[in-house]
């Protein structure tokens, strides 16, 4: 027996090896034969996504999902606190780096998430933007910072040295006022007599928050301006506005020369693609280009980046090999990789700095650092640098519309064209072909190329167009089929060529050829606005649907393998749910004048005396319902007086608004509920449901979804008359009876209030709830809230702040 023979046979009283483990037979064992193979099948798998740089872009998707786990928690976190977490989890991953590498792939993915968060926190604390806390009329003394152009005017932001005429606890940095009539410039000290308001919230639960972007851009208050602003002698202006006035004197005399060889929408179209400017594009211009799909056009981003990159980088390229002794010497390529960036930060310098264009320039500077590295320009690991360097310069950015659809939108193209690509790489066409063949296939080219750009970019953003704007334009890959081989070949490349040739007088041939393609994509959106008129619109679908449909379509484009098909169920998940929104019964604004109540027909009617029309905007377009601000069934079956006004819910219960202390006495007795911008009596909340202005100051704007029908009320009359009785009978109690709060009850079950503590009048008219447990508001309605209970950093003072 050899010296091995032990090893096999074993020596008495040693230990014995254990026995190779097999499957039972049957089915049981054939089962878990079959479990074994998928799993080492998509253990495979995942190494190979690995091994090509897959898992790059979920840690991009892990920071972003940080940034909004830090705007989802319930209350302010501290910043030691996330920043201690996302150290520990870092250090975790660190210490086992080498030989877990699943534990260790699990820790990035947390230190990521935990690292988004806490680098949120930072900016937001970094910010502390002061904010007003009521509305005032003041004298704003200040340097203006930027001007925007509107419809007859503009809206000027201005860098406040003294805000007087107003007591205020804390003083803006810096608040917006719309104007009319010509406005100052860039770096001139003006005094203006302005109303200034606290940057408005969402006009309903769930609805954009207008002062979240403010609290980020360092905006406290928004107004506008009682006649014309003075100019005043401040001094120098800051730093930052010094540098911004030569440009902002370049935008002036590009803008000028645009405009005096494009009058009307031509020109003004042609300032917005220029620097950045859309303001004065008339109504019906701008509803044609959002009803076709082409409103893209109009804000300067993605397309217009590229397009700009894409012509200077092909034109000096071009340039340079046309001398062969320097082609093939020198690297022309990454020489004309340097031109192009430098002539797309020219582009981002004029275009006004905008969010939308910065972030483009950051996804294009990702593109020409990858063409200098040697690196491939156009991948999904060069969408998620993209996306963690805007994200690490605003990371408020996670929840902005454009944000999200931008990089949907490119995720979306670069996922449908690598899969494109792979499929195609082994059925390249050979062999010579004629001239008109060639034509063909270009043109059929040209026409696929932009109809699919057309499908996955629409694939990409139409989720979000729903659910921010609840509108998505049905006919959008005609429109952008027939329109963009103009901007793509005649409007832009002619706007370039056009501002380069301004210094030498020659910019009024291009912009010329500039204005005939604008023309002929405004005919274009005309037409196919007109055929797709009334449609487009729909409900505002649950956050949950977009959620789990954004879930689905990252693992449907960020992976590589054929697992990634999985992804197509949540994303069809996530569109069954959009087809079931939350429609509440009633939306009250924030500023308690106006609100939204759903009668019998199943339509919001607006009550006001008279319609808001940015807030009755929102509320329609968040309904699905196609019904303009000045429809005249808005107000059907709503009465008003100059107390207020009645209206009923579709079971029947009257909604009243309580304009002043006089209806109270009326409303709270005739009202299953009353909404109010006064403090109400404490009386009415006995006998009736009530929101009013604390409730208002403390919540932001509500929706109400009603829990139960109730027994229909009287016909809406005006307020302050007197319906029919119709089963709810009520006695009268004196002021002697002392605070209504601590009344009795009479023989019949039912609470007695006199008029005059209705009204808000007589010894006492607390403002809290004067009954323990559950309000009548809650057994009428779930409510949701804007604002949760303790008020966020970025969000605007409440009424204990």
């Amino acid at each position: 027996m050899s010296a091995s023979a032990p090893e096999l046979v074993g020596e008495p009283g040693a230990e014995q090896p254990a026995a190779p483990h097999f499957p039972p037979a049957g089915p049981r064992g054939r089962l878990g034969f079959a479990a074994d193979r998928w799993l080492l099948a998509m253990g495979a798998s995942l190494e190979r996504e690995m091994e090509a740089a897959r898992g790059l872009p979920w840690l991009a998707v892990a920071f972003a999902g940080g940034a909004l786990l830090y705007f989802s928690l319930p209350s302010e976190p501290s910043a030691p606190a996330l920043a201690l977490v996302a150290l520990a989890l870092a250090a975790a991953a660190w210490r086992v780096r080498a030989g877990r590498a699943p534990l260790f792939r699990l820790l990035l993915v947390a230190t990521m998430i935990a690292g988004g968060a806490a680098l949120t926190k930072l900016r937001t604390d970094l910010v502390a933007t002061p904010m007003i806390e009521r509305s005032v009329t003041a004298t704003v003394t200040g340097f203006v910072e930027a001007v925007e152009a509107r419809r007859g005017g503009a809206r000027l932001t201005v860098r406040v040295v003294s805000i007087e005429g107003a007591r205020l606890a804390r003083q803006p940095e810096r608040v917006t006022v719309v104007l009319r009539g010509k406005a100052p410039e860039v770096g001139e000290g003006i005094a203006v007599l302005a109303r200034l308001r606290p940057p408005s919230g969402p006009a309903m639960p769930g609805g954009y928050d207008f002062a979240r972007k403010a609290y980020y851009a360092g905006i406290g208050a928004t107004g506008f301006a009682y006649g014309k602003p003075k100019l005043v002698e401040l001094g120098p202006p800051p730093l930052a506005i010094r540098l911004a006035m030569p440009l902002e004197s370049l935008r002036e005399a590009i803008r000028a020369r645009i405009l005096a060889a494009l009058p009307g929408d031509t020109g003004r179209i042609a300032t917005a693609l220029v620097i950045g400017d859309a303001g004065g594009i008339s109504a019906k211009a701008e509803d044609d280009l959002r009803q076709s799909g082409l409103a893209h056009v109009l804000s300067v981003s993605g397309l217009h980046m590229v397009l700009v990159a894409g012509a200077s980088f092909w034109a000096i390229r071009a340039l340079l090999a046309l001398f062969p002794g320097l082609a093939l010497r020198h690297p022309i390529k990454k020489w004309a990789a340097v031109g192009a960036l430098g002539l797309t930060f020219f582009y981002l310098l004029i275009s006004g700095l905008d969010v939308a264009a910065q972030r483009s320039f950051a996804m294009t500077a990702v593109v020409f650092t990858a063409i200098l590295l040697d690196r491939r320009a156009i991948s999904m690991r060069n969408v998620a640098l993209a996306a963690v360097a805007v994200l690490l310069l605003a990371p408020e950015s996670v929840l902005d519309a454009g944000f999200q659809m931008s990089f949907a939108a490119t995720i979306a193209l670069v996922a449908g064209f690598e899969l494109l690509a792979r499929r195609r790489r082994r059925a390249r066409l050979g062999g010579e072909t004629s001239l008109v063949g060639t034509l063909l296939r270009w043109t059929l080219a040209l026409v696929g190329g932009l109809t699919l750009t057309s499908l996955l970019g629409g694939l990409g953003t139409t989720p979000f167009a729903l659910y921010h704007f609840q509108r998505m334009a049905p006919l959008s890959i005609v429109a952008n089929v027939l329109a963009m081989p103009l901007i793509d070949f005649l409007v832009m490349p002619m706007a370039l060529v056009g501002v380069l040739l301004m210094p030498l007088g020659l910019d009024q041939p291009m912009l010329a050829l500039m204005g005939v393609g604008i023309d002929g994509m405004l005919a274009v959106a005309d037409v196919v606005s007109r055929w797709s008129e009334g449609t487009g619109g729909m409900a505002m679908p649950p956050a949950a649907a977009l959620l789990i449909f954004l879930v689905g379509f990252l693992w449907a484009a960020l992976w590589g393998e054929r697992w990634r098909w999985i992804g197509v169920v949540p994303m069809l998940a996530g569109i069954g749910l959009a087809l079931f929104p939350a429609r509440p019964d009633l939306i009250i604004a924030a500023d308690g004048r106006s609100a939204a109540i759903r009668g019998a027909d199943g339509h919001y009617a607006i009550l006001a005396p008279k319609v808001p029309s940015f807030e009755a905007g929102i509320w329609l377009r968040a309904d699905g319902d196609a019904r303009g601000v000045k429809d005249k069934t808005l107000t059907a079956g709503v009465r008003c007086d100059s107390l207020g006004c009645i209206g009923r819910l579709a079971d029947g219960r009257l909604v009243a608004l309580s304009l002043d202390r006089g209806a109270f006495a009326e409303d709270c007795r005739r009202a299953g509920l009353v909404v109010t911008p006064l403090h109400a009596p404490a009386a009415c909340r006995t006998v009736t449901a009530v929101v009013d202005r604390e409730m208002l100051r403390r919540d932001g704007a509500l929706a109400l979804t009603l829990n139960e029908r109730g027994i229909p009320s009287a016909a809406p009359t005006a307020a302050g008359s007197e319906p029919p009785e119709q089963g709810r009978s009520h006695a009268v109690w004196s002021e002697a009876d002392g605070d209504p709060a601590e009344a009795s009850v009479d023989g019949e079950g039912e609470l007695a209030v006199s008029e005059t503590v209705l009204s808000g009048g007589g010894p006492s008219t607390p403002t809290a709830s004067p009954a323990s447990g559950p309000s009548r508001l809650d057994a009428l309605a779930a409510v949701e809230t804007s604002y949760p209970a303790l008020r966020r950093a970025f969000m605007p003072p409440g009424p204990g702040d």
